[in-house]
């Protein structure tokens, strides 16, 4: 009785999920080291069920929660991983990959939504930025303003760890699938320096400066990357990074690129999203430029950031623990924006005594 009115509910909440669519260094190699707390925990002790969306670390409840689901009828699962082992989450969930952090530094890899973590680093950087190449394959793990750094490759398979150091008062860092880096830096006048750090190297390479700082994102399989400009309004192709490299610009204000904030790319390479800060709030780039750009208005909320989904070309738009997760479809000919609401069994399990 109890799993047939769950059923129910869980139908009611797809359909009310679609009618609301419109609502806008060194290496080495490592092996298994056995977690610090062992298997993933949930709130409720249950396991959730049904194509896994995304995930992200709720702090509230001190775990990785789950979404099941597919776009636009999705909802959130209770948090696991949440024993108190770890203090930190990033996924990469084109490959349903996560990267655990603990206080101590430690970093784990763990397939979604239900693997036994694997620890990869013993003693690394405590509350780390972590940023994942476009295929999962590899990931850098960072702090904003300091410059060591560890760069993880061969993410699905066997990781291996290579110490890198970034320049000092790095503001932000992307990862390709070689494994080579492109780091900001800004100035004092809000130009934002943009440099090259191929695989293999350890000399920073300039690529160009940008008037203000508005995003960047490495395409998949290449050291190709693009970059935005949020004072010239203008998005520009870095094309083959590591030899022979040129720049072209691709769009511009009268595409509607409007003061950008994040930039991303789909799983295939074909589309690019913009989050834009003035104007209508997503702009969608043909990068084969076989159709114009396609402009996307969010009128309940103001995204902030591009986190992929599972999938070609969705992504999370807001932080996680804001209360209402906001996500973009940009698959079909008319790109869509959706939500994906808290989980009420979790909720309820916390109002217990969580």
């Amino acid at each position: 009785m109890r799993q047939g009115a769950c059923g129910i509910l869980r139908t009611m909440v797809f359909v009310a999920l679609a009618i609301h669519l419109a609502a806008c260094g060194s290496h080495s190699s490592l092996t298994s080291i056995a977690p610090p707390g062992g298997t993933p925990t949930s709130a409720n002790g249950t396991a959730a069920s049904g194509p896994l969306l995304g995930a992200w670390w709720d702090s509230s409840q001190n775990g990785l929660r789950p979404v099941y689901g597919i776009a636009g009828a999705a909802y959130q699962g209770a948090a696991t991983y949440s024993d108190g082992s770890y203090n930190g989450a990033v996924t990469c969930m084109r490959k349903s990959v996560a990267l655990l952090t603990t206080s101590s530094g430690a970093l784990f890899s763990v397939n979604l939504p239900q693997g036994k973590p694997v620890q990869i680093v013993s003693n690394g950087i405590p509350k780390p930025w972590i940023a994942f190449s476009p295929s999962c394959t590899s990931s850098l793990v960072y702090t904003p303003g300091s410059s060591p750094a560890l760069l993880v490759q061969a993410l699905l398979s066997t990781p291996t760890i290579t110490s890198v150091m970034l320049p000092a008062g790095v503001s932000a860092a992307i990862v390709a699938d070689s494994g080579s880096i492109l780091v900001e830096t800004s100035d004092a006048d809000s130009s934002a320096l943009i440099q090259l750090l191929a695989i293999g190297t350890n000399t920073l390479q300039p690529v160009t400066t940008l008037s203000g700082f508005g995003g960047m994102a490495f395409l998949p399989g290449v050291d190709s990357a693009l970059l935005a400009d949020a004072t010239m309004n203008n998005v520009i192709v870095a094309s083959h990074l590591t030899s022979n490299m040129s720049l072209s610009s691709i769009a511009n204000a009268a595409d509607g690129v409007a003061k950008p904030t994040a930039v991303a790319i789909s799983a295939d390479g074909h589309f690019a999203a913009i989050v834009n800060s003035n104007g209508s709030n997503l702009l969608r780039l043909d990068l084969s430029r076989q159709s114009a750009p396609i402009k996307t208005a969010c009128n309940d909320f103001a995204p902030s950031e591009l986190v992929p989904l599972a999938g070609n070309f969705a992504f999370q738009l807001n932080a996680a623990g804001s209360g209402t997760i906001w996500a973009f479809d940009g698959n079909s000919s008319k790109p869509r924006v959706f939500f994906i609401p808290s989980d009420q069994v979790a909720r309820s399990s916390k109002r217990g005594g969580r």
